[in-house]
């Protein structure tokens, strides 16, 4: 009786497979990369937010200013005098005569 031999196939591998080591560390250098770039990135949306408030908040200080000036022009424009001298100057309005004064009784 013949006997046979029977041998174990080997195997042919095209890509080498990494060893479990340094997929572990390539998995933390992936994620450590990930939250590097995901606090950087959130950094820059600080700064830029920073920067929008901080250009609003000077736009509201120069509307306040403005507020201000305006106001103050309105009160200096409801003068009492300010008024009569438009009227008699500008308009060429006068104080009434006696003449022109008529009484109204009720």
């Amino acid at each position: 009786m013949a006997h046979t031999v029977v041998r174990p196939i080997p195997k042919i591998s095209l890509v080498p497979l990494p060893s479990t080591r340094l997929v572990r560390i390539f998995v933390f250098l992936a994620i450590l990369l990930a939250v590097s770039l995901f606090f950087v990135w959130s950094r820059l949306q600080l700064i830029g937010l920073q920067y929008d408030i901080s250009s609003i908040e000077s736009r509201l200080r120069e509307a306040q200013r403005e507020v201000r000036s305006l106001r103050l022009e309105a009160a200096s424009l409801r003068q009492p005098g300010r008024i009569e001298e438009v009227a008699r100057k500008k308009l060429g309005i006068r104080h009434p005569t006696p003449e022109q004064i008529v009484y109204i009784r009720q």
